[in-house]
């Protein structure tokens, strides 16, 4: 009994403050602006990179070799780690001698259907002659096609024992380390590409449509408790409708420098023209 009415007075208390405070800047005349405080979604976010990427490995396996260290810039394609692959660079040699003796096959068995196919023209050879070379070179040809498509399905396997950045960037984290076990799919290196960086707000209805594409933006940063900047940037992306959250999203493209760097909190600053249009 004693707790309830504890928890009734706290909030009796606060109901009382929130009057008077209310009530405070209603006799002072400060009523916010009702474009700029968002009653869901928000103008503040923090400045992230363009590409976030979490790799991961088709294969499951043991890591076998590192190829960058965290940190380091990456261009797309280049290796970042591997895993042991002796089993599946052995399919690709055996596919590969396969597939040698299988052309050797084909290409003879073709030239003896280029001179059958002379002779059948000639009336020299009959024609079951002619129709067993002529199957012979065929059921060589199926056989070189799917010796083909075994080496590729090997190298493929062996690829898939490497992964590789898929953009220019830097090799932000690396998960594991030499020796450790890799299960399919699991995220084990992080890339990402700062060279832009994207504030993606959330706002209500009342900017929808206010902005076009490509409009250049303006956004403060904070570098520091005590500094704040405005930076250039510009709108890439606005969400047509309103989601089930009651918001929309607006990505804005920044170009970093010394005072906006990735990781900052950043405020989407407002034109007057956009004050105006919704007063």
């Amino acid at each position: 009994m004693f707790r309830i009415e504890s928890i009734a007075r706290r909030f009796l208390f606060l109901g009382l403050f929130l009057s008077v405070t209310l009530g405070v800047r209603a006799q002072a005349g400060t009523t916010p602006d009702p474009l700029t405080t968002i009653s869901r979604g928000s103008l503040r976010s923090i400045l992230a990179p363009r590409h976030d990427l979490k790799l991961s490995s088709p294969a499951a396996g043991v890591v076998e070799k590192l190829y960058v260290s965290e940190g380091s810039r990456v261009a797309t394609g280049d290796a970042l780690l591997s895993l042991d692959s002796q089993q599946e660079t052995a399919e690709v040699a055996q596919a590969q001698a396969t597939l040698r003796g299988i052309e050797a096959e084909y290409e003879r068995a073709a030239s003896e259907l280029t001179r059958a196919e002379a002779l059948f023209r000639d009336k020299i050879l009959a024609d079951k002659q002619y129709e067993e070379y002529r199957g012979s070179a065929l059921v060589l040809k199926s056989r070189r096609d799917h010796a083909r498509a075994t080496l590729e399905l090997a190298q493929a396997r062996l690829n898939n024992r490497t992964v590789r950045s898929p953009i220019d960037g830097i090799c932000l984290k690396l998960q594991k380390s030499i020796g450790e076990a890799v299960e399919r799919f699991e995220p084990i290196a992080t890339v990402i590409d700062a060279s832009v960086l994207r504030l993606t707000i959330y706002s209500d209805a009342r900017l929808l449509g206010v902005f076009a594409l490509g409009q250049t933006m303006t956004i403060e940063v904070q570098p520091s408790a005590q500094k704040t900047v405005r930076v250039p940037g510009k709108l890439i992306h606005a969400d047509p409708i309103i989601d089930s959250s009651g918001t929309f999203r607006l990505i804005i493209e920044i170009i970093p420098s010394d005072d906006a760097i990735a990781g900052l909190p950043a405020t989407l600053v407002l034109p007057a023209t956009a004050t105006a249009r919704n007063k």
